[in-house]
């Protein structure tokens, strides 16, 4: 009898994280009524440092100075650039029937882009790119603004990888399902 209610459990606990980690993926607010979704290009640069100017400014009020994010760029642990973690794709993996359009919108205050790569690489500044190898497609890559957005739409199925190829840390996974 034990082992039939640990059994039992154990199918609940399961379950629920099976639960959990699929609500990771599909938050109701991120999907319309059609299946498109939105993907943002997130960061939190703090545009009452100086320091951003030098590198192009930054149109928000956030949190993270120059110093903080060079702080952050890499881990000696890891095998290549880690990058801030306040520059990030969200959500970073996402599911989506044949025929969806994303709408992805830049919502951090620094420039980004949404690149389609064959393989996850570097991008197109080197300091960025420390033990990867930058992305082919980069240099034809599209700059997204803050505030500004890019749709994309026509991916057939099978899994599509985008990232920021001046983030190259910055990357999501779109799974299109037939």
């Amino acid at each position: 009898m034990n082992a039939i209610r640990a059994a039992i459990a154990a199918l609940v606990l399961v379950g629920f994280a099976a639960v959990m980690a699929g609500s990771t993926y599909a938050a109701p607010s991120d999907e319309d009524s059609n299946g498109n979704r939105q993907i943002r290009m997130l960061d939190d640069c703090d545009g009452t440092d100086a320091g951003w100017d030098e590198v192009g400014g930054c149109t928000r009020r956030g949190n993270v100075t120059v110093a903080e994010f060079d702080e952050e760029l890499d881990s000696p642990r890891a095998a290549a650039v880690v990058g801030h973690q306040a520059w990030r794709m969200d959500p970073t993996y996402v599911v989506v029937k044949q025929g969806a359009t994303l709408k992805v919108k830049n919502g951090g205050g620094r420039p980004h882009t949404f690149t389609r790569v064959a393989e996850f690489g570097g991008g197109l500044i080197p300091p960025l790119n420390e033990g990867l190898v930058p992305s082919s497609e980069c240099p034809a890559s599209t700059v997204v603004l803050p505030d500004g957005s890019e749709t994309v739409s026509g991916l057939t199925v099978g899994n599509h990888r985008f990232l920021c190829c001046f983030h190259p840390w910055m990357r999501t996974l779109v799974k299109v399902q037939g």
